[in-house]
């Protein structure tokens, strides 16, 4: 069962880049959540909107390496498979990673504004700590800003598993080229 699941997650894109995202922004409230605590402590409670900003930027730093490594696993990792590290597949990495990337961006003003602003109201409004109220408003900002995210990945073509499959099948037909080329 797991090797299927594996499988649907390695062949849907909307799968795994969704489920890459997604975990990637909990995992990153996971790990941003204690250094939240930390800085809210050192600039005072009652700099709700600083210490908004601050969880902003921390959060952001820990979501950017856990997708990159969830991106490389979802499309680009074979396990069993040794496949040959070579210029073309870390460029398409690179690129197809990028392109998600780029995407995501356009979301951040949205996201910035849910998080940001949820939180700043959350420990503003309420009697919530500012770690919880980053917890908060942070899943609340992954929530919707995945639905919007879903809708421009597949009118961008970004969710296309089939335009995904060509491209990787034609970085392999050069490698084999240039292979065959060197052995000749």
């Amino acid at each position: 069962m797991w090797q299927r699941l594996f499988h649907l997650y390695q062949t849907r894109r909307v799968v795994n880049i969704n489920a890459n995202v997604t975990f990637a922004g909990l995992v990153a409230i996971i790990l941003a959540k204690w250094p939240v605590m930390l800085v809210a402590g050192w600039i005072g409670e009652e700099r709700a909107f600083l210490i908004s900003l601050a969880a902003y930027f921390i959060d952001m730093v820990f979501d950017f390496m856990v997708y990159f490594t969830l991106h490389w696993m979802a499309n680009h990792w074979k396990p069993g498979a040794p496949a040959p590290i070579d210029r073309a597949r870390i460029i398409h990495f690179a690129q197809d990673a990028l392109v998600v990337q780029a995407e995501r961006i356009v979301l951040v003003p949205l996201f910035a504004i849910i998080a940001i602003g949820g939180m700043w109201q959350l420990q503003a409004q309420t009697d919530i700590a500012a770690s919880w109220a980053f917890v908060i408003a942070y899943l609340t900002a992954i929530f919707i800003t995945r639905i919007l995210h879903t809708i421009i990945g597949y009118r961008t073509g970004t969710f296309d598993d089939r335009r995904h499959s060509r491209r990787v099948r034609l970085i392999e037909l050069k490698r084999l080229r240039r292979a065959r080329q060197k052995s000749a």
